[in-house]
């Protein structure tokens, strides 16, 4: 689903020969942000439960990520050491593509990004989502429980 998602952002991206219309602009930044929201439920579910495990076992945790939760984790990591380094790539390109992808949704001005913006907007997922799978093991699963625990 995740290259999917890529693959159709591209195609919005690039749809239209000459201005392209600004909702397939709009659309494809949101695109872009899900297939890295994907990812990282991905992430949760295979680190947690495993990829072999039954559905109705996996979907409740791939689920459990929420948008605000992982932006705050991301907003925190951006600040300290523990993280920072194997995770820089990947939280700035959540943090940018939640905002854009909100501004996209929700916003109804004219969407301020030209086609190259939003195509460096879907390589910024790219190289995310690359960095998600090139983590080391130890630190898939403490991105994994950090990004679905609560801390009190």
């Amino acid at each position: 689903m995740i290259d999917d998602l890529l693959g159709l952002a591209d195609e919005l991206a690039g749809r239209e020969a000459g201005r392209p219309k600004q909702t397939s602009l709009r659309r494809a930044v949101a695109t872009a942000y899900y297939a890295v929201f994907h990812a990282l439920a991905k992430l949760c579910a295979d680190q947690l439960i495993g990829a072999s495990k039954p559905w109705d076992v996996y979907t409740p945790i791939y689920r459990s990520l929420d948008h605000n939760a992982a932006r705050k984790l991301f907003r925190e990591a951006r600040k300290s050491s523990v993280f920072a380094a194997q995770l820089e790539a990947i939280a700035f390109a959540f943090l940018t593509l939640y905002d854009k992808r909100i501004e996209a949704d929700y916003i109804p001005e004219p969407f301020r990004y030209s086609r190259q913006e939003v195509k460096d907007l879907i390589q910024d997922a790219r190289s995310a989502i690359a960095s998600i799978d090139g983590l080391p093991t130890d630190t898939k699963l403490a991105l994994a429980v950090q990004l679905l625990t609560k801390t009190r």
